[in-house]
């Protein structure tokens, strides 16, 4: 039987398991809106101007390159650095479905796998740094495989456009039960340079596919090993946070951080706060000085206001990690003009800050409020740091008049209309400016962008007012309002979503009852709304069925794809989720961890995280249900850690080490603490979100023969290859397939010897 229909068995039964912005956005900057075509490929494809606006675009290149390669789901990558062409293999034949994803989960090697003639084609392209005469370039390795699984040969010609240079000799003709690999290279990158491309010659002798594959794969993975490190209950998320960061590191232009490759191949003020942000929460320093050193908030596309206010942050943010006070000071001058410019601007009624056209139109926009407030709590910070007592002083009285000033315009608006919920404008509700129109999702941009509910408040910021105490209340209001779009997407400008999405949800951390939305945000944009393996436009007007499976994905995008910033913002928030540092030396364990991760044997892991001084250190969380352990590893936080994981709320019966809050939901552990086991009044339950499609599954991820039975035991389910082979498979991602608008679903066996036991559940 392929589909299983749930038992009446309790999850809690055994086996035991608990548990815009661009805001300026395309009016404003004339950003094209892509559409989805899919045209039919021709057998032996002529090199055409490469056409870098397809909705299905990645990148693949190298780190700091100038112009990476923009690949697509049919196997074909446009080169630009003069070139203008792009290059394709006839052999894609437009079939009715096909797999699209990064080798070994997150490697910027794109995978395109389908059906043609009984066989199994697969196409992969990657880049990799080659140099030949003295001069760097990139260059694209492909290859084609063709493996038969039919009773007859086939004779199947991979068709390469011109400049694609053969590494090999394969013959097109494949017999049964044979495997053919054709591999290819093109330079397609000169860093920036203008020297003479490589001879043909040249290119085929710096290596083979495999030698340069494993060089590839060597760069990226010693490069992850910089920053933090996850293993999650959903590894998707970990696959999705590692190729962001390769991504951006293609991305960027030598050390020079930019949003994307095409759309926004430059990097805007405002941005580059929050891309450095996130590089530096994650531990990724090695570029940091310079990168600091150089980012002019004036040297801009567009002179966002908020990319001054917020100039402090980064710095606050480096300095914390680091303790390199003398890189700040050199710089300290400039940070303290930014920070200046804040009160210069409160010019708007009653002081707030001045109007600008941050949501499409003029006003005074909470979020830049919110801002200004967070751009002062980081000057305040690094002036104490410093130890120049005036400036900080200068900084909290500042902050004090324009929270003051936000909070009369806020509450005087609310009670006004009888709001229930933040509005966009401190003097108007939402009804009147873009906030209001159907799924746009600017009504959450101060959950995001206003940073200061959640950075704020670990940067030690003195809270009050409707920003605080209405959050929980706006992400309701906000969510009810949403027309006919799922869970866990606050809408797009306007449409579906944003590659913003997972971001948005960094404000629930401060909340009450949104703590974990950030990570199921995250869930939504990996199985709904990417427009490549782990790549989202920043604007998704709509999403929905293409030859790409499993899933949904973006059939339109605005922006560019992928979109660095908003990528930065999903790795901050699910770090976040599980490991943040207070300016204090406090450091918060599992402040987002989502209910469904307390399930019996699950495993939550963040390593290596970089925390005061130049320290690093780990976190791992482990659940049988109904007693949750923490162990700490690596550095001691010289403020101690405070374990407070949703779950917690009201519901801890005991602790092994540290001072209980069960009302608050947390455990405090003072400094050298190394592990508590916090057992729970009442083990979490589950609802069950119903039975499996196992053969709708196998074969939405190319096993075409679908599902089998293998045995009596619920372990005895398998995939059936086009092949004939039977392979394992993930029941928690058959839930996904299955319930894509449950976040964080999972699968469980009622029984261990009943392979018609199984179901899918979540909180």
């Amino acid at each position: 039987m392929s589909r299983i229909t749930p038992s009446l068995l309790s999850a809690d039964g055994p086996p035991r398991h608990r548990t815009l912005r661009r805001r300026l956005l395309s009016a404003a900057l004339g950003l094209a809106l892509v559409g989805f075509a899919a045209g039919v490929q021709t057998l032996h494809a002529v090199p055409a101007r490469a056409g870098t606006t397809q909705v299905d675009s990645a990148v693949i290149g190298w780190d700091g390159d100038k112009d990476a390669a923009i690949a697509h789901r049919d196997g074909s990558f446009d080169i630009r650095d003069g070139k203008n062409t792009t290059a394709r293999f006839g052999i894609y034949n437009n079939p009715a479905s096909l797999q699209w994803s990064n080798a070994g989960g997150y490697y910027p090697a794109l995978v395109t796998s389908f059906q043609r003639d009984n066989t199994t084609v697969t196409i992969t392209n990657f880049g990799d740094k080659v140099t030949t005469g003295g001069n760097d370039y990139v260059a694209v390795y492909s290859r084609v495989t063709v493996a038969n699984h039919d009773t007859v040969a086939h004779t199947e010609d991979p068709a390469p456009s011109s400049g694609l240079i053969p590494l090999n000799n394969a013959g097109n003709t494949v017999q049964p039960g044979q495997t053919v690999s054709h591999d290819y290279v093109i330079a397609v990158d000169r860093f920036g340079a203008t020297y003479p491309w490589p001879a043909n010659s040249s290119l085929a002798a710096a290596g083979s596919y495999d030698s340069r594959y494993a060089h590839m794969t060597a760069h990226w993975d010693g490069r992850l090993k910089e920053i933090a490190q996850l293993d999650l209950p959903d590894p998707r998320l970990v696959n999705a946070y590692k190729a962001g960061m390769i991504y951006g590191e293609i991305v960027k232009d030598g050390t020079a951080l930019n949003v994307g490759e095409n759309g926004y191949d430059e990097v805007w003020n405002h941005d580059l706060v929050g891309m450095l942000v996130n590089r530096f929460a994650q531990g990724d320093l090695s570029d940091a000085r310079t990168q600091l050193t150089q980012f002019d908030p004036n040297n801009s596309p567009a002179n966002y206001d908020d990319g001054h206010w917020t100039f402090p942050w980064p710095w606050a943010v480096y300095l914390q990690k680091t303790g390199d006070t003398a890189l700040v000071q050199s710089n300290f001058s400039r940070i303290r003009t930014e920070a200046h410019q804040i009160q210069t601007d409160a010019t708007g009624p009653g002081g707030v800050m001045k109007a600008t056209y941050d949501i499409d139109s003029v006003g005074y926009w909470t979020v830049d409020n919110a801002e200004a407030l967070m751009g002062l709590t980081a000057y305040r910070y690094l002036a104490a740091k410093l130890g120049n007592t005036a400036e900080a002083n200068w900084a909290q009285q500042t902050y004090n008049t324009l929270l003051s000033a936000v909070n009369t315009a806020l509450t005087n608006t609310i009670n006004a209309n009888h709001l229930d919920y933040i509005p966009c404008a401190v003097d108007a509700p939402n009804d009147g400016n873009a906030c209001g129109q159907k799924n746009n999702a600017n009504w959450a941009a101060l959950f995001l962008f206003g940073r200061w509910n959640w950075d704020g408040y670990l940067f030690g910021a003195q809270q009050s007012g409707p920003m605080a105490a209405m959050l929980d209340s706006t992400y309701k209001n906000g969510f009810a309002k949403l027309s006919g779009l799922p869970p866990h997407t606050y809408g797009g400008y306007t449409g579906f979503s944003t590659g913003y999405n997972a971001g948005y949800g960094e404000a629930g951390l401060a909340s009450a009852d949104y703590r974990a939305e950030g990570v199921y945000d995250y869930q939504f944009m990996i199985t709904n709304s990417q427009s490549a393996p782990f790549s989202w436009w920043e604007g998704i007007p709509t999403a929905g069925s293409t030859n790409w499976s499993p899933g949904t994905h973006a059939t339109a995008g605005t922006g560019s794809s992928p979109h660095m910033w908003g990528q930065a913002n999903a790795s901050k928030v699910l770090l976040d989720s599980l490991v943040a540092e207070k300016s204090d030396g406090q450091v918060i364990v599992g402040r987002g961890l989502p209910t469904e991760w307390l399930r019996s044997g699950a495993r939550t892991s963040a390593t290596n995280v970089p925390i005061a001084d130049g320290h690093r250190m780990g976190a791992t969380i482990t659940s049988t249900g109904s007693a949750v352990t923490l162990s700490l590893s690596g550095d001691s936080p010289a403020g101690g850690v405070s374990f407070q994981v949703p779950g917690f709320v009201g519901n801890i019966a005991s602790a092994t080490a540290g001072t209980v809050n069960s009302a608050a939901g947390t455990v405090e552990l003072p400094a050298g603490t190394t592990s508590t086991t916090v057992t729970l009044t009442k083990a979490p339950t589950f609802q069950s979100s119903g039975g499996l499609d196992l053969n709708g599954f196998c074969k939405s991820i190319g096993n075409t023969g679908g599902v089998s039975l293998d045995g009596t035991t619920a372990n005895d389910w398998h995939c059936v290859t086009p092949g004939g082979n039977h392979v394992s498979m993930s029941m928690d991602d058959a839930c996904t397939y299955g319930y894509p608008y449950a976040a964080s679903v999972f699968s469980r066996a009622a029984n261990a010897d009943d392979p018609n036991s199984w179901a899918c559940w979540h909180s």
